[in-house]
């Protein structure tokens, strides 16, 4: 499996340090990634893991389209990220999953209902996002995972072990279940 994940949020807060752990919790697991981040200290942070190429950084959706090598499966973690995850199926019938932190309800953007939409699943962080997703007409299998900040255990590695497995899961559940889109049909 080689995942592709692409983080276009422009800071470093919580989020980036659940995606930091995620990435090196994954790399323990010998799983190959190719990392597309917008924010510098993100991209050299994840540049010592061993089994993770960290790209240019990027800073618009169709750069990261454009920069991403061929992957079993795409991460976008957040809706603009979305973008060119749903390029990448559009184009190369690369299956993605889509994080969504949000507890607001989606917009009702064509483009951002059809991210969600064609997604292999939606990784919510939350149960209260979860239920928002659930109350919309998009038909997208929904997964909850917690964000490291939410462990219950006071050991971030083993936090970071637990997640990345439940998210290697998600991605191999993706690449088996995946079919082309009809716009390749």
């Amino acid at each position: 499996m080689y995942v592709g994940h692409i983080n276009l949020a422009e800071s470093m807060n919580g989020t980036g340090e659940h995606f930091i752990k995620l990435v090196e919790g994954l790399d323990r697991q010998g799983i190959r990634q190719h990392v597309l981040v917008r924010n510098r200290s993100l991209a050299r942070r994840l540049a010592v893991c061993d089994n993770v190429t960290v790209g240019p950084v990027v800073k618009t959706p169709v750069m990261a389209y454009c920069l991403m090598p061929s992957v079993s499966v795409a991460h976008a973690h957040d809706v603009k990220s979305g973008h060119a995850a749903l390029l990448m199926t559009l184009t190369r019938s690369t299956p993605y999953v889509v994080t969504r932190r949000s507890t607001d309800a989606p917009g009702r953007n064509p483009i951002t209902r059809a991210i969600y939409r064609r997604a292999a699943s939606l990784i919510c962080s939350t149960d209260a996002a979860a239920a928002k997703m659930l109350e919309t007409d998009l038909s997208v299998l929904i997964d909850v995972i917690r964000d490291i900040s939410y462990a219950a255990s006071d050991d971030p590695e083993t936090d970071g072990n637990r997640i990345a497995a439940e998210h290697a899961r998600i991605y191999r559940r993706a690449i088996d279940s995946w079919r082309v889109p009809a716009l390749l049909l």
